[in-house]
């Protein structure tokens, strides 16, 4: 009986470790490779440098934020949303998920750099819309309720990410009132 059971063992383990794909079911439908929840602050500059800064015009926004997850990375980005002026007056083309949820929206283009403990570094980057992209911000502006939604590419890395490559996807919102900067969102990486 020993015998037996010592057998169906070794032979459990000898297809899962040396049969190529014996292990993907369970391998790859564990989720992104990075889960992050992350909250901090933006600092939003208009592009054509007026101060105080004039939302109705196109905007960059720099973030750094904490996070909670995959290793605890620090999290860095800026954000560039064009032609805010055209969209709050209704002349800009509304997205199709803000337009759906009945909210005003813009798309915009992103770079996001996660810096970890050990050094690695790895670049996440979403273009801007005429190159492809798909990220988007919506807002109402009435009630302040917004949402962005960014997906991107992973496009460099360093440490132990170098040489990596794929996809992200990025949700959150800024916090009310949005004057104050804060955000908060969930980043999911997954490499190819």
């Amino acid at each position: 009986m020993k015998k037996g059971i010592f057998v169906a063992l070794a032979a459990l383990g000898l297809t899962v470790f040396a049969v190529p794909d014996a292990h993907a079911w369970w391998w790859h439908h564990r989720g992104p490779d990075i889960n992050l929840h992350v909250w901090g602050s933006q600092f939003i500059s208009s592009d054509d440098g007026s101060f105080p800064t004039q939302i109705d015009k196109s905007l960059t926004l720099f973030a750094t934020a904490k996070t909670r997850g995959s290793g605890r990375p620090l999290y860095t980005a800026t954000t560039s949303i064009r032609g805010i002026e055209e969209w709050l007056t209704g002349g800009g083309a509304i997205p199709p998920e803000c337009e759906h949820e009945g909210l005003l929206g813009a798309p915009f283009s992103q770079t996001i750099v996660l810096t970890y403990n050990d050094g690695s570094l790895l670049s996440l980057i979403s273009p801007s819309p005429e190159l492809g992209g798909e990220s988007f911000y919506c807002l109402d502006p009435e009630t302040g309720t917004n949402f962005v939604v960014g997906r991107g590419s992973v496009v460099a890395g360093d440490g132990r990410f170098e040489g990596r490559t794929g996809t992200y996807d990025f949700t959150g919102e800024l916090l009310l009132p949005i004057e104050s900067g804060l955000f908060r969102g969930d980043l999911f990486v997954d490499f190819e």
